[in-house]
């Protein structure tokens, strides 16, 4: 690998020098193993189609929890020499980057390491990192993406070890979780594959990955906010007539749901009457409140609406 490190001196800097790579926290998505995103989000991303999520919740966060996590692996690992990192790794011809958050010497480990900082909730940690989520003991083990993150960055880093260490917080208190993740050369070289995959097969020629219908509602309406007032050809995709006829039962299905919930809710609140609790034999109780909404004024918006017809609309142009 021929790796180039920057100093990062600003953050327009850093998120210009993640554009043309796909960076450790990406290398998921192109693995297929993703928890967030989607590989057509990525590549609207790359190509400019939609601006990155350079700041969300979760994403703020990360960065002010980050210092944190290093105050408390110097307090947990006094022996350990640790340097928050301030450096994008990256490999041009491979279109790889990572950001390491820091980087270690360890008395019992040869070489330098790279930490990576995560802050998780208590409730997150409990449901997706242990083995029994009933016991908080319980062994944990750290989610493939978090994996394929840390790999990224030690392989860039040209790290000889690495460990992610966890700040599991919850109401009351934080708990320092530290997970040593081994250099893998065959799990690099699939990063390295899949990697390459995405640049070749979706970027470079410029077609659009198949959509994730569970992700990418959001993209799709940014993408598409218009109709073109065109036709396409879907006559030969089987998929696309099975959607249709799944769409028109479950639309019947909500809408015999919906007339049953106004039945049951006019039978309950004729039982209520005037009464503001009806209290059941099973301890549950009935609430029927009277609430004052307040008036506001809706500003016009265009949107696109999906129905199903019976017939085709006479068009003048041709099939799309």
């Amino acid at each position: 690998m021929a790796v180039e490190r920057h100093f990062i001196e600003s953050r327009e800097q850093w998120l210009a020098l993640r554009m043309t790579n796909i960076n450790a926290s990406e290398v998921a998505i192109v693995c297929g193993e993703g928890a967030y995103g989607s590989l057509a989000e990525l590549f609207a991303e790359k190509k400019g189609l939609r601006p990155p999520k350079i700041d969300t919740a979760v994403l703020r966060r990360g960065r002010w929890g980050e210092a944190a996590v290093f105050e408390a692996l110097a307090e947990e690992r006094p022996e350990w020499d640790v340097r928050r990192a301030k450096i994008y790794c990256c490999d041009p011809a491979l279109r790889i980057g990572a950001t390491p958050d820091g980087f270690a010497l360890a008395p019992d480990r040869k070489g330098p390491g790279i930490i990576q900082a995560k802050v998780i909730s208590r409730s997150i940690f409990r449901n997706r990192w242990l083995a029994d989520p009933s016991d908080f003991d319980s062994e944990a083990t750290v989610p493939i993406y978090y994996v394929l993150q840390t790999l990224t960055e030690a392989m860039l880093a040209e790290a000889q070890w690495a460990a992610i260490a966890v700040l599991v917080v919850s109401e009351f208190d934080f708990q320092l979780r530290l997970f040593d993740i081994e250099r893998d050369a065959d799990a690099e070289a699939l990063i390295i594959e899949n990697v390459g995959a995405f640049w070749r097969d979706y970027f470079d020629p410029g077609v659009m990955p198949p959509f994730d219908p569970q992700r990418d509602e959001a993209l799709i309406r940014a993408l598409y906010p218009r109709d073109a007032g065109t036709s396409i050809d879907l006559s030969s995709d089987n998929r696309v007539l099975g959607l249709v006829d799944e769409l028109i039962e479950d639309q019947a299905a909500i809408k015999r749901l919906t007339a049953t919930e106004k039945i049951i809710k006019t039978e309950l609140t004729g039982k209520l009457g005037s009464h503001t609790y009806g209290l059941l034999g099973d301890g549950r109780c009935l609430s029927f409140k009277h609430q004052h909404r307040r008036g506001y004024t809706v500003e016009p918006s265009d949107y696109r609406v999906l129905r199903i017809l019976k017939h085709r609309p006479e068009t003048d142009d041709g099939d799309d």
